[in-house]
């Protein structure tokens, strides 16, 4: 898992490097727009909770570091930090929307990765506690230590079908 390790430092990374010092949406005063990347991973985020909590809950501990894994290399560091790059570095047609998209995908970047550490702290205490330290001012999180942060709870509202069909779409051509 030393690879696994070095692959969520990386991502972590490639988010600070894209937010630090940039709106992540904290403020919600201001519009956000997300694409339909950002719902896609917003949705499997959630599924990743259910399935998590579940393990968890029947003391399956491998199947729960089984399904952040999974979550993590494959879905956020594979796919998602791939297709947010050109939402993040695309200027856009239209200036004003493409920002408030940029506003919206800086927002899932910080808060998705911010949730799979609060998954990952049982299994993975150190690394996602020194991570977490630098993402939490970031997602807005209050806590004083990963340890003393809520686990993350599912919301169903937040998986979205159409986004997980165009992704599919998607992947079937990349694949």
């Amino acid at each position: 898992y030393r690879n696994f390790c070095n692959k969520l430092w990386n991502a972590t990374r490639f988010v600070m490097m894209n937010v630090e010092g940039k709106d992540c949406g904290q403020d919600e005063t201001l519009p956000l727009e997300y694409s339909f990347v950002d719902q896609w991973i917003i949705g499997r985020l959630q599924q990743c909770e259910t399935s998590v909590t579940t393990a968890l809950d029947s003391y399956r501990f491998d199947l729960a570091a089984q399904d952040i894994y999974e979550f993590i290399w494959n879905e956020y560091c594979d796919w998602y930090l791939e297709l947010a790059k050109p939402v993040l570095t695309g200027d856009g047609q239209d200036i004003g929307s493409h920002e408030i998209m940029k506003r919206g995908t800086r927002r899932t970047l910080v808060s998705v990765l911010e949730s799979v550490l609060r998954l990952l702290h049982p299994l993975m205490p150190y690394i996602t506690e020194e991570i977490w330290q630098r993402i939490a001012p970031l997602a807005g999180t209050h806590s004083e230590t990963l340890s003393l942060a809520s686990f993350p709870a599912v919301d169903d509202r937040l998986t979205d079908i159409g986004a997980e069909a165009e992704i599919a779409w998607v992947q079937s051509f990349l694949v």
